[in-house]
């Protein structure tokens, strides 16, 4: 906030005939020294949403049963205020068959969401992981979850973590196929910081 009330204080310090070369180029440079400080967490980031991992590029399983991590996304220490929160967004594609696949995203080591379904050849999910007022417990929701269970619960019920989000942390997508011939892929995915 300050960079911008320095930003403001140039402006309307310029001189009558507009700002000079030299005070734009100030004006500037504070304005992307602010943005910046506030992006990379100096400010806390509060007010802010920034992208930290989106792909459309194919991630696939197969041949194995055992859990294969198809995406790991770095959340950096204290990048998530005490009310800050991950937005998942992802959509993969499977076998469509009676044999099970299965599906877990984790915030560290732990289960924040686990997906184990056979039929649905096209599956897409968005769900929060939010701190709750403090850096070290958070809640995940979903916004559909009848077909999902959160960590080792079962669905309708809200995950509830305990990871401190003042250490750095990876959040992993991996899945795991109960036939070997069967194929999951992960087709899109985004992860986006939110701080109030």
């Amino acid at each position: 906030m300050a960079g911008f009330v320095n930003l403001l204080a140039l402006l309307i310090s310029a001189d009558g005939a507009g700002t000079t070369q030299n005070t734009t180029q100030q004006a500037i440079n504070t304005l992307a020294n602010a943005t910046s400080a506030a992006i990379n967490g100096v400010t806390g980031g509060r007010g802010l949403s920034q992208i930290l991992a989106q792909s459309a590029v194919p991630a696939s399983v197969t041949g194995t049963t055992s859990e294969t991590v198809l995406a790991t996304i770095p959340i950096p220490a204290g990048a998530m205020g005490v009310n800050g929160g991950l937005r998942v967004s992802f959509g993969y594609t499977q076998t469509n068959n009676a044999n099970s696949k299965t599906i877990r995203v984790r915030l560290g080591a732990t289960s924040a969401l686990l997906l184990a379904l056979t039929t649905q050849p096209t599956v897409t999910f968005d769900f929060l992981i939010v701190n709750r007022g403090v850096t070290n417990s958070q809640v995940s929701t979903i916004n559909n979850n009848n077909v999902l269970s959160w960590g080792g619960t079962s669905g309708g019920a809200f995950n509830t973590l305990a990871i401190d989000t003042t250490v750095a942390q990876n959040l992993t997508i991996a899945a795991t196929l109960a036939n070997a011939a069967d194929t999951v892929t992960l087709e899109t995915l985004s992860v986006q910081l939110l701080n109030p």
